[in-house]
């Protein structure tokens, strides 16, 4: 008995071992050494590591992020415009867009030679550090065609978009006000806007516009109307979902909006001028928040969360831009 079950136990190892190998290759990518998964394309935590060495030897100011160890600056700035690059083209590609490969080289070169001496005394803002350190590394031609597909992705649908939503303001509070993260409040309440579902959420607006709070049902926003929030949540937020977001970071204040109707067929005027090419550009991010949605973006924990309202990444679900929230029992 024992010779037969000696001998059968390589079999059996063998069959188990393959099962396991079918199951991890009818479940996705692998996780193993990902950085992030962006659909059934894997960035490895290698190739960002890599990255993220070359640029603190190629842009000397972020040898003082190193210094001052907050190189996971440089890491995630690496790691979004990698991601942003899989969505882009995607989305190009089930758009049909594209661009003239003379346009993407010459502004790859525009690119290779728009680098500054920057200040390595470390004056100079991080975000502009490590911007400077990712176009180094990367390459320009890439970059290059990223950046001109999305201005055209936001000049094709900054006339054509509306949003129409209902709002209230999550203001700092005022004598006799309770106190507290303005931040906490707003996604607390915008959870319990999802939750109430649509016909409870407006009731809820309902009431705080009765209370005499800064709120307000079935306001329509375009981008050409709102340029300093084209690039926000508001814009790339699907139909029946809540959003929490803090329109301008210098504000305290902070808007909790449930999307109500997204139109991306709009009739511009027979007038209208071509949309400003810098809230094109900023509103594109915002245009693949539905190509995200439906592939998926799972970031490793080492650099962060994927923040949903910015598309982009953030250290952690604390220090997100904002909440994106599906509305209860609603159809997206």
């Amino acid at each position: 008995m024992t010779t037969v079950i000696s001998r059968r136990a390589p079999l059996a190892a063998s069959l188990l071992a393959f099962g396991l190998v079918l199951g991890a290759c009818s479940s996705g990518p692998s996780q193993v050494n990902a950085a992030a998964i962006v659909g059934d394309k894997t960035i490895s935590v290698d190739q960002v590591q890599d990255l993220v060495a070359k640029a603190v030897q190629a842009e000397p100011a972020a040898r003082q992020l190193a210094d001052q160890r907050k190189l996971d600056l440089v890491s995630r700035g690496v790691l979004r415009q990698l991601v942003l690059h899989e969505l882009v083209q995607r989305y190009s590609t089930e758009h049909h867009l594209s661009v003239e490969p003379a346009k993407v080289s010459a502004f790859a070169d525009q690119i290779k030679g728009s680098f500054q001496t920057l200040p390595t005394d470390g004056s100079t803002d991080p975000s502009t550090v490590v911007q400077q350190a990712v176009n180094r590394v990367l390459d320009p031609e890439q970059i290059a065609g990223d950046y001109l597909l999305m201005a055209q992705i936001g000049q094709d649908e900054a006339q054509k978009l509306s949003v129409t939503f209902d709002f209230t303001l999550i203001a700092a509070a005022g004598e006799g006000q309770p106190t507290g993260s303005l931040r906490q409040q707003a996604v607390d309440k915008a959870r319990g806007l999802a939750d109430a579902g649509l016909d409870g959420a407006a009731k809820v607006i309902d009431a705080d516009i009765a209370a005499g709070a800064q709120a307000s049902k079935n306001e329509t926003l375009t981008p050409a109307l709102a340029p300093d929030i084209a690039g926000t949540v508001i814009f790339g937020a699907p139909v029946n979902s809540v959003i929490a977001f803090q329109p301008n970071p210098e504000n305290a204040n902070w808007v909790v909006a449930v999307i109500r109707k997204r139109d991306t067929d709009a009739k511009p005027a027979a007038n209208a001028e071509a949309p400003d090419p810098r809230v094109a550009t900023t509103l594109a991010p915002q245009l693949l928040e539905a190509t995200a949605d439906q592939l998926g973006v799972k970031i490793s924990p080492r650099y962060g969360v994927w923040d949903r309202a910015s598309v982009s990444i953030a250290p952690s679900e604390a220090e997100t831009t904002g909440v994106v929230f599906p509305v209860k029992n609603a159809t997206p």
